[in-house]
Order: C-alpha cells, then structure tokens, then sequence
C-alpha cells in the first residue's frame, strides 16, 4: 500500500442536550449532583492526497466530576476548566492538520495536549479524555475516507500503528498478528449498581417508585433484561458496604451465573483497611466473593502508583485481581501499575482508544513474559446514544471485550434526546442494537446482552452522521444541570 497524507479541514464542536435523569444515583463517595446534562460532539472534515473529503465524528458526555475529583474547583470551575482543555486541543489537532499515519497524529497530538494539561494543573486523565475526542474523530474520517472499519484498518494496518514507539519493549508485536480474526458480534451488559440504587422491592415502596414501566429495582431488571454481570460500587465505609453487598447476592439469586465486580471509585485512601475489606468479604459472603472476578481501583489515583504498596498489592491480588481505572491518566499508566502488583486496565474510549489498543498489545506481551494474568476490562457508565456507545460497542467487538459496563442509559429514560430521524435511521442501520417499548427508544437488551454486529460499517462503529442542526455550538452552551 503506497503511502497517503491526509489534512484536516475543520474540527466543530456541539453539544446535545440530554434530558433530567429518571433516577438518581451515587457513584463513591460523591453524590452526581453536579452532572452537565449534555453530550459533547466533534464533526471533524478530513481530505486526503486524492482529493476525497468527508466527515467524522465522536462524542463523550463531560464527565469533569470523575476526570478531576480535587476539592480545589468547584463543579462549575471543573466544568469550565475541561471545556478550556478541550477546545485547547481543538487547536492542537488543527495547527497539526496535514500528517500521513493517523497513529503518528495521534502520538503527536496526545503528547502536546498532555503538556498543556500540565502547564494548566489538570490531571493527566483530563488530558486524555481532550485528546481522545478529537482522535476518535480523526479516526472515524480516516477510515471512512479507506471504506473500511476500524477493525479493517487495524487488521490491514492502514492506521499505522506502531507500538514500540510508545512501549519500547513491544518494538516486535504487531496489532495485526494478535488481535482477533473477527471482532465480536455480541457483548453481555454488565449492570451497575449504584450506592442509592434499590435491590430488592421493600427497597422501592409504592410512594418512592417513579412508576414510567421502566424497572426500577435490581431484581426487576435482573429478571426483565436476562442480566449475568453485574458492577457493584463500594464506597469505602467496609461495614455499610458489607451489608450492602449482602443484600446484592440475596437479588443475584435471581441471576443465572452471576458474574461480580466491585468498583471502589478511589474510596480507598487507607491500604492496610482496604486489605482487611477484602478479608472480610470473602469471609462473611464467600459465595459472592467467589462470583467476584475483580475489584476496579479501590485506591486512590495517587496512592495506586506509590511502589511502596507493592508488597500489600501483591497480597491482596492474590485473593482477588485488581484493575485500575481512574489512574490510567496516560500511556505508561498500566505498565507502572502492573509492575505494583494490579492485574488489570479499564477500556474507555474517552481516555483514548489507541492508548486502549496499546494496553492489548501490553496484556499480550506481559502476560507472556511474566506468566501472570494481564487484561481488559470494559468500563463506562456516561455512554449514550447515538455516537459515544457506538464507538465505544466497535472498540470492545475488537479488543475482545465480552462484558462491559453499559447501563447508563438506565438512569434516564430510554433515549428520548435522540431526534425522530436519527431514531428512524437508528432502525434501519442497527436494528438488532435498539427496541421499542411503549412508543419510547431503548437499547435492545436480551438474555443480558445485545447484539452489534451493524457496528462493523465503514469508519468507527457510526453509520450516518447525527442531526448537527440540532445540537448547540460548544462555544454558546448555557451549562443545564
């Protein structure tokens, strides 16, 4: 394949506005009070050398609350703070517009956007979630541009991905020779479990239910939905999570081989108390502590890179493997954190997709130089329709991620920010992904899982573009909490 130069003619930014939540909920320590009701949307428009132009596209909701969680700036500076980040690196990928390997754009654009990051005192996390959405979007327009799939350009190398110039250790793995033959074509939804979630109906009594014929208890959507995974939130206070977590295996009875994992969020600023949780979980519910596949960053950002935990990391993973999530803020996050004693990192497109397929890439190499375990995991919450839980469907089908976290459409009501065309156009393009119910739009969920083999369409899992007329310029949004 001779080579090619691509340019980026324009990079917009749009907001879709997302209507009140049906249900509150708590997710670690801090109460989502503060939650901008609003999906960010990039439409970038990308040429190459034979004169094609066309579009591409990737969305995320502002998750500012999880991406910076210092006591510093209030909601409202975190808000104002990422929106600044990201139009920043708007700039960056546009005063770089003309490159020839969407890998080395990549590699050069995060790279620049992490140093601004720095230089305004953001979290290196904050800074990859600005990097990632102009990324996906270049990506979405590159492949689209070839008429290929974003697991088509992998396999065919035409992204140019090079992971030995980020891992140096990985110069000899190619993307290529270890990725799957095909990518998924169906992924089990892994149910999450709110702090403030009802389990079992003396939970929700008849004057608390929202009553919109939606489920509203674990139960019932464990029975209406056929669910087998299930992510649990702890929040540090071990006796109240114990109980808790009691009560959870009394509704997974329900469940048919209940799968487990428990998300500590950062609760845990104490390691030698998180060891003793652990110990009494598998003592006092062994039944859920055997169903339990891993527990997902119990501590701290700062403290899971501290080396001096290592031998207690060591300890407690022998008991239960441990994964990172909000401590993978850049592409040696994992690396450093597997050397600790962690076994495993959290896939979410909005801290980078490439840097998620670098992470494949490490799992495979790890794994088969150290003979311990090393994978995956799927992990996000904020996806909705239509852009950001299409990408982020096509990311795990070819990262080979089976189970992810991916309910929290049900926090709303279906999806009713979705206009009649994009819903009409949804039904046609991906008619296994969605279903009716009561006239209302919601994802198709059956025998816990949903079907996405319609993602496999030429650029990265979108098949038309949204109704742009719809949405709000980035730059004249009146924030809406």
């Amino acid at each position: 394949m001779g080579a090619m130069s691509y340019h980026i003619e324009s990079v917009e930014l749009f907001v879709r506005d997302l209507p009140p939540d049906r249900m509150g909920f708590v997710i670690g320590k801090v109460k989502a009070k503060r939650r901008a009701r609003g999906v960010w949307l990039c439409r970038m428009v990308v040429s190459d050398d034979q004169g094609r132009v066309t579009w591409g596209v990737a969305g995320d909701r502002p998750s500012f609350g999880w991406l910076d969680k210092r006591e510093k700036f209030s909601s409202e500076q975190k808000y104002d703070r990422l929106k600044g980040l990201v139009e920043a690196a708007r700039k960056v990928y546009l005063a770089n517009a003309k490159f020839k390997s969407p890998f080395a754009q990549w590699h050069r654009c995060h790279a620049e956007v992490q140093k601004l990051g720095r230089a305004r005192d953001h979290e290196s996390l904050s800074a990859s979630f600005a990097s990632a959405l102009f990324e996906r979007a270049m990506l979405d327009a590159v492949c689209r541009l070839h008429g290929k799939s974003i697991f088509e350009m992998l396999r065919d190398g035409r992204l140019g991905l090079d992971p030995g110039r980020v891992h140096p250790e990985l110069k000899e793995v190619q993307f290529s020779k270890i990725m799957p033959r095909k990518p998924l074509s169906e992924i089990f939804i892994r149910h999450t479990v709110g702090l403030s979630d009802p389990i079992l109906a003396v939970d929700q009594p008849p004057a608390k239910r929202v009553n919109d014929g939606e489920p509203e208890t674990l139960e019932e959507y464990i029975r209406r939905d056929g669910l087998r995974y299930f992510k649990v939130k702890i929040a540090g206070d071990h006796e109240a999570d114990l109980a808790r977590l009691e009560r959870i295996w009394t509704a997974l009875a329900h469940a048919r081989e209940p799968v487990v994992t428990l998300d500590g969020n950062e609760s845990a600023s104490d390691l030698d108390a998180f060891s003793r949780f652990v110990e009494a979980f598998e003592r006092r519910i062994p039944g859920l502590f055997q169903h339990t596949a891993f527990i997902e960053q119990p501590l701290t950002r700062a403290l899971t890179h501290d080396p001096a935990t290592a031998g207690a990391i060591a300890a407690i993973s022998k008991r239960k493997l441990l994964v990172i999530d909000e401590a993978d803020g850049n592409t040696a996050s994992f690396r450093n954190a597997f050397k600790i004693g962690y076994a495993g990192v959290s896939h979410k497109n909005c801290k980078g997709f490439l840097k998620s397929v670098l992470n494949f890439c490490l799992c495979h190499w790890l794994a088969e130089k150290t003979g311990r375990v090393a994978f995956q995991t799927g992990e996000d919450l904020s996806l909705m329709p239509m852009v950001p839980i299409h990408q982020d469907f096509a990311a795990l089908a070819l990262l080979s991620i089976t189970h992810a976290e991916r309910n929290g459409h049900h926090y709303s009501l279906g999806q009713g920010h979705l206009s009649a065309l994009e819903k009409m156009l949804l039904e046609k393009n991906h008619p296994e992904l969605y279903t009716r119910r009561r006239g209302k739009f919601f994802l198709d969920i059956r025998g816990g899982k949903v079907r996405c083999d319609s993602l496999q369409c030429p650029g990265f899992g979108v098949q038309f573009e949204p109704e742009w007329a719809r949405f709000t310029p980035l730059d004249r949004w009146v924030v809406v909490w």
